[in-house]
Parts: C-alpha cells; sequence; structure tokens
C-alpha cells in the first residue's frame, strides 16, 4: 500500500476550498491584516503585530499568491535583468508583498525609462508598462557621445558618433536643440542635410550641411531663427549657395549676408561665382567675404 505523507493540519481543513478557495480567503482576510500592520499600536505590541503579518503572508503565498510571471510591455532597450534588479522582487515571492509605487518609482530610475505602472494580476503575476526614452540628438561633449531624448534628458553614453542622429555641441545644448530643430525641419529639403549644430554662447546657434568636419556652417542669429532659415531657403532655391565651396554663410544681420569661401580649394572664377551668387540674392544689401 502506498504510503501518504502527512498533511498540515492547515492545509487539510482548507483543502477542499482549493487554490481559488484558498486565494479567496486570503483576500478576505487582507482587510483586517492591513488595519494591525499599519494602525500604529502600542511599542509592547509591534512584535505581536509584525509575528501576524507574516504569518498572513505566508498564508497567502501557500494559498498561491505568490509571484510565478513577470510580464512587460513597451519594452525595447530595457533588459528585464535590470527591471528585476531595480524592482527587487524574485519568482516566488509573496505577491501582495510587492509595493507598486515603490516599483514604479525605481523602474523609472533606469536611464532608458520616461515613465512606467506596475499592475498585480492576482493570484501571481505582474505585468509592467513602460515609456522608454527615444534618441533625438547625439550630444558631444569633447571625446564623449551621450544620447539625448527631445526634453533634453541624458540617456546612456555611447561609444561613438552615430550618423543616424544629428549632433548638438554646448553644454546647454540638449536643452534648446528641440526648439532649433523644430524650426529647421519646417523646411524638408534643407533639414534633411542638417548633420550637425554647435550651441555658441549660451544663446544662439551654428548649423553644419552634409558634414561636421567638412560642410558648410551656417551662422544662425539669436532671435528670428525661422527668418533666417527662410531666408537662407531662397539662397539655396534661388541660387544653389550650399553647392559652392563656401566655409561659412553668416545669416545674422538681416540686411547683410556674409560669406567666406574656401580659397585654398578654390578658383579665382570659383570664387566670383559664389559671391555672384550671394550679391544676385540680396541686391540691394551688402555681401562681403569675410
Amino acid at each position: 500500500m502506498r504510503r501518504v505523507a502527512p498533511q498540515n493540519p492547515l492545509i487539510r481543513r482548507l483543502a477542499p476550498w482549493g487554490a481559488t478557495g484558498l486565494a479567496t480567503i486570503a483576500l478576505t482576510t487582507a482587510l483586517t491584516v492591513i488595519i494591525v500592520k499599519y494602525a500604529p499600536p502600542p511599542a509592547a505590541l509591534i512584535p505581536a503585530r509584525d509575528a501576524i503579518v507574516k504569518n498572513f503572508i505566508g498564508l497567502t503565498a501557500m494559498a498561491g499568491l505568490r509571484l510565478e510571471t513577470l510580464t512587460v510591455e513597451g519594452r525595447d532597450h530595457t533588459t528585464p535583468d535590470d527591471l528585476l534588479a531595480a524592482m527587487d522582487v524574485a519568482r516566488g515571492a509573496p505577491i501582495l508583498t510587492i509595493d507598486l509605487v515603490e516599483a514604479r518609482a525605481a523602474i523609472e530610475t533606469l536611464p532608458w525609462v520616461k515613465a512606467a505602472r506596475v499592475e498585480r494580476q492576482l493570484p501571481n503575476a505582474v505585468h509592467v508598462v513602460i515609456q522608454e526614452r527615444q534618441p533625438y540628438a547625439l550630444w558631444q561633449q569633447g571625446n564623449r557621445y551621450t544620447l539625448v531624448d527631445q526634453d533634453g534628458t541624458s540617456i546612456v553614453a555611447v561609444p561613438a558618433a552615430d550618423p543616424a542622429l544629428r549632433l548638438i555641441v554646448g553644454p546647454d545644448a540638449p536643452t534648446h536643440a528641440a526648439a532649433l530643430f523644430a524650426e529647421i525641419d519646417k523646411i524638408p529639403e534643407l533639414a534633411n542635410r542638417v548633420r550637425a549644430a554647435v550651441r555658441v554662447g549660451d544663446r544662439r546657434w551654428n548649423v553644419y550641411f552634409d558634414s561636421f568636419e567638412n560642410g558648410v556652417a551656417v551662422r544662425l542669429p539669436e532671435d528670428d531663427v525661422a527668418g533666417a532659415w527662410t531666408r537662407l531657403a531662397g539662397l539655396e532655391n534661388d541660387y544653389k549657395i550650399l553647392e559652392r565651396d563656401i566655409e561659412f554663410i553668416d545669416l545674422r544681420l538681416n540686411d547683410r549676408l556674409i560669406v567666406r569661401l574656401h580659397k585654398d580649394s578654390t578658383t579665382p572664377a570659383e570664387q566670383q561665382q559664389a559671391k555672384k551668387s550671394a550679391n544676385g540674392a540680396l541686391m540691394k544689401t551688402s555681401v562681403k567675404e569675410h
């Protein structure tokens, strides 16, 4: 005859209820235990309170209220290990002991996470919904590169430049980049060629076309960036000024266009053509080779 191991008396009494019944009993008891836990008892009763809470948590775990499944929605860059470490939970932990508010706050400290929501799904699952930050630009600080989002928040450091992202330079560049690119993107034919933007004196931008190292630099004014950008679009549409061998175009003055040519790489005829293009665009203004 097969021997059956003796059963815990409490489990034997509750067995007819099944797992669902045990969970129901545990939940019915929850309010009482919460009152016992959070109502401030006299100091002498604290050990007894803690013992009651511990026994109750053990009962809920026996009833099946323990973490078996963690599901995550919205994750792309955040790793499961990082999530578990932030939440400080392990499989099999009593699910009612997981503090959802603390778990959410901990998850939102992870570099890629912008916002999070943590849901307890009884009897044995926790569901996490996260909104990750989206890389918007690459912030260069010397030889270091950091991904930043559209709000200007730093995400993570990366080892090298990413050609898919615009490069921004300057101590306060992340804070102001979104406003600049919002104006730039209104004229796609120019925006698609912008590779970098350097914040100058914490007040204005130099924008680089096609290449940060060798492309044309356009000096934008502190105010009325939209007007200067529209002006540049007209110059490019009518005179293809960005196709000329120009080092920089200065648009900081409304009544004057200043360009600097690459003298070491252009012939006199090409220099004259570049100057003629700028002069033709602004017949009533002074044009200077600077």
